[in-house]
């Protein structure tokens, strides 16, 4: 039996973490990483430019909250019924 202090016992074998130079190496299929892409009819990808001057873009930040801007404007043109 060692002695208490011996941490010898500890020691784990030495592995290679690369493989050797003359082994063939096999293509290791990707993983899925991330969350999956919407349907193509879920997507929003129509883009608006919308220019305001500062004091209409501070009332609008004011009122968004912490939603956003798009996200409060995107909310009040489907309460509106624009967007069904």
């Amino acid at each position: 039996m060692p002695s208490k202090n011996n941490l010898s016992a500890l020691k784990a074998a030495r592995q290679t973490v690369l493989p050797e130079a003359g082994a063939e190496a096999r293509p290791q299929s990707p993983k899925q990483v991330g969350r999956r892409a919407k349907p193509e009819g879920e997507k929003r990808s129509y883009r608006v430019l919308l220019s305001l001057t500062p004091a209409e873009g501070a009332r609008l930040s004011e009122k968004a909250g912490l939603a956003g801007d798009a996200t409060y404007l995107y909310a009040k043109l489907k309460e509106h019924g624009i967007l069904d």
